[in-house]
């Protein structure tokens, strides 16, 4: 049997979508679910596990993670009241696929997302081990 691969990704997005208020839990889940649909479809793999986390101050914070494309997404913590804007750090373990794939499928899927909600993501690539060691 071949061996899966495993080449991890991880990134930090800026989301700015005006009418998330309130849903920016079921977003990110929704999110990562079609990131683990897309990652399947993409060709053999597993996925291990796909997780995002946003601190935010007084030590609150909101993380959302899903290790499979058909089991439901775990959310723990909220996104402070009024937030349009949130940054994340994404971290993506699939076996089986190429780094550049999963780079393709999570761009794409955010950027799908926050066209269809009339908003914008950027992201910035994480350029050290330290910048997502919280997770």
């Amino acid at each position: 049997m071949d061996e899966l691969i495993l080449e991890p990704y991880a990134v930090v997005q800026c989301w700015h979508l005006p009418d998330a208020e309130g849903q920016w839990e079921n977003l990110l889940g929704e999110y990562l679910q079609k990131i683990a649909q897309q990652c399947t479809e993409a060709g053999k793999c597993v996925v291990g596990h796909i997780k995002t986390l946003s601190i935010f101050s007084d030590q609150k914070f909101l993380r959302v993670s899903v290790v499979g494309e058909n089991i439901p997404p775990s959310v723990e913590g909220r996104v402070p009241p009024g937030s349009t804007k949130l940054e994340l750090t994404l971290n993506v373990l699939v076996y089986g696929l190429k780094r550049n794939v999963i780079e393709q499928i999570t761009k794409d899927t955010a950027n799908q997302i926050a066209t269809q909600k009339k908003g914008v993501v950027h992201q910035k690539e994480i350029t050290s081990a330290g910048e997502h060691l919280h997770h």
